[in-house]
């Protein structure tokens, strides 16, 4: 006789935003099973489903086997429970809120599917530059609130249509079905093109893109709302245009990347392996750096003296129109910011901050909440590293080998800069944010922090508030101020000790263990009031012991020598040779054409060489 059964499942890992309920709903009904699935916050779903034990084991069987292209299970936690006498199987309404356990979908690359509908002719999504589906599309940076549903994001201004509608509700549609971010031509976002007043050229979506496209093979500059913020889109193959651009942007000499329209066309331009044609295909499409091919038919100025060039894949339908339509097949995709400030993510503020960059803006009229610049991968030893996790990557969590007693908000440095929330044993890292020198990006810092806290539902009050120790970094007055106004524990933490820490809980080093690590870096407040960088510590996760390091050398004028490497050489030969002969050697070298005032500074500089009163660095980066 068969018996009837009942189990009570929690899901852990990035089960929202990938079409999962609506893939639980089918194995069901496949298998025969009643009971629900809903959504417990950010990234947890339970699944209740009673029913013959065979049909149990066969669901579970498909949960794991059949799971949808995007998902991540990292805990199955299954439990025996009574039955309740379901009649049918249904998808409940999502709880409010995230959980302790929690993973917030990032951002996904077009899938291709997505990709052959707006190809296809017959299908209704042809040319539609907003196309997406439960695989694919945009999350982290257009959701206000969890849980994923689309009354959470900006998709919300954009009810849904129809034929929208039934797909929606139809649980045989294995892309659509409970996809929160669906639209079509019909009730979807729209894009336009303005010239730099605001005018619009093109209001028709399609036209728009096409007409982008044409501009910029006529050597117009072009900026281009994308997902997580702006891009300024210019010809790649153009010495003048690349030149023109970087006087633009005020960029003399940092490569730019490249959006390249397949990988046939990524052929052309770099060296390519099986493992890096897998990451410029994959979901989180990020930046890759790879060797530049010899013939590569492109600007010499697009990356100046290195071997290498950054590429990209399209990630979104409209990306996609705009690389088909140019002549190269690829273009110069840069952010989308004046100099040292955030990318832009409003109409209005793009206009208003890129319109001494660009001729033409290519935008629309999706809302972007969360901004985020294209992560950046190169290989070190075979091996992917982040040089940016931003864009495809955020806001998933790092797992760490050990657990933290209390809520941790932590805020980072000074320079590229990334805040973090600690959780559990998870740590949840911002969007890249970049330097703290303006108060642009300390704001962008400060709300980046904000959209996780709110996430999570994390109480100041019983957190830990951590930053770096340099005592005249912004992040350190912010983290100073947080902890006053909620009565939060501050720590400081020195910067080296950080670096290698990190390493650790890379490398899943368990919370007992003791490594030595070297820190090799440019600056970082030591123990000692001094600039440290050519460190030797051995470290746990909770202290450090200073165990060797560089010679003191004089750095002169301070922060000064990291602008003017000179004052640092002066400072280096203070240490061997008496002022005079100093002073004589550097006339004899002209050491004043590296300084903005030239002689006069010289003479300051040889005098603080020697001065007691300026500080000393044990920096790699210094020397």
């Amino acid at each position: 006789m068969k018996h009837l059964a009942a189990l009570l499942i929690r899901v852990v890992g990035l089960v929202q935003g990938v079409g999962f309920r609506p893939f639980i709903f089918r194995i069901a009904e496949k298998n025969r099973v009643q009971g629900y699935v809903k959504n417990l916050g950010g990234a947890e779903v339970e699944i209740w489903i009673e029913g013959f034990e065979e049909n149990l084991k066969s669901f579970i069987k498909d949960l794991t086997k059949l799971k949808p292209p995007p998902a991540k299970i990292e805990e199955l936690i299954i439990k025996k429970v009574e039955p309740k006498g379901f009649k049918d199987f249904f998808i409940m309404k999502s709880e409010q809120g995230a959980t302790t356990l929690s993973m917030i979908p990032p951002d996904f690359g077009m899938c291709e599917y997505c990709l052959k509908e707006i190809i296809d002719k017959k299908s209704r999504w042809y040319m539609y530059p907003f196309n997406s589906c439960a695989w694919c599309g945009p999350r982290f940076t257009m959701i206000e609130r969890v849980p994923y549903d689309r009354e959470n994001t900006t998709m919300v201004d954009f009810p849904l249509c129809k034929e929208c509608l039934k797909e929606y509700t139809d649980p045989k549609n294995l892309r659509r079905f409970h996809a929160q971010g669906i639209s079509c031509p019909k009730c979807g976002p729209k894009a336009m093109l303005l010239d730099q007043t605001g005018k619009v050229i093109e209001e028709d979506s399609v036209k728009a893109v096409f007409k982008a496209a044409e501009l910029i093979d006529e050597g117009f500059i072009v900026a281009v709302k994308g997902i997580g913020g702006f891009h300024i889109a210019a010809l790649a193959s153009d010495d003048d245009i690349v030149l023109e651009l970087r006087k633009r942007k005020n960029r003399p000499s940092k490569p730019f990347a490249l959006m390249v329209l397949d990988i046939k066309t990524c052929e052309k331009l770099v060296y390519l392996n099986n493992l890096a044609i897998s990451l410029l295909k994959s979901m989180e499409r990020p930046i890759v750096v790879l060797p530049k091919r010899e013939n590569a038919p492109v600007s010499e100025y697009i990356a100046p003296n290195l071997g290498t060039l950054g590429v990209m894949l399209p990630y979104t339908p409209l990306h996609y129109m705009l690389l088909s339509k140019t002549r190269d097949k690829f273009l110069i995709m840069t952010s989308g910011n004046p100099k040292g400030l955030p990318l832009c993510i409003d109409n209005k503020e793009a206009l208003k901050r890129l319109s001494g960059i660009v001729e033409y803006f290519l935008v629309h009229n999706r809302r972007i909440v969360n901004r985020a610049d294209d992560s950046v991968i190169r290989f070190t030893n075979g091996e992917p590293c982040f040089l940016r996790r931003s864009r495809g990557y955020v806001p998933t969590w790092i797992k760490l080998s050990f657990s933290m007693k209390r809520p941790i908000v932590a805020l980072g440095a000074m320079l590229s800069n990334t805040g973090a929330i600690g959780i559990g044993n998870y740590v949840i890292p911002t969007q890249y944010v970049g330097d703290m020198d303006n108060l642009e990006n300390l704001e962008f810092l400060k709300s980046a922090l904000r959209f996780l806290i709110q996430c999570y539902k994390i109480d100041l009050k019983d957190s830990i508030v951590v930053t770096d120790k340099h005592p005249l970094y912004p992040t350190r007055r912010l983290a100073i101020k947080l902890s006053k106004e909620y009565g939060s524990h501050l720590v400081f933490v020195q910067h080296h000790h950080a670096h290698i820490a990190s390493v650790m809980a890379e490398l899943n080093i368990p919370s007992d263990k003791e490594v030595l690590g070297i820190a090799i870096d440019g600056i970082g407040y030591g123990d000692d009031g001094n600039i440290w960088g050519g460190e030797i510590l051995r470290v746990r996760y909770n202290d450090y012991v200073r165990v060797g390091h560089l010679s003191y050398q004089v750095l002169p004028g301070g922060d000064l020598a990291v602008k003017y490497p000179v004052r640092s050489l002066i400072g280096i030969l203070s240490q061997v040779y008496p002022e005079e002969e100093l002073r004589k050697l550097c006339n004899e070298l002209k050491l004043s054409k590296g300084l903005p005032r030239g002689e006069r500074e010289l003479e300051i500089v040889i005098k603080q060489a020697y001065s007691p009163s300026q500080p000393k660095a044990s920096s790699t980066g210094r020397f």
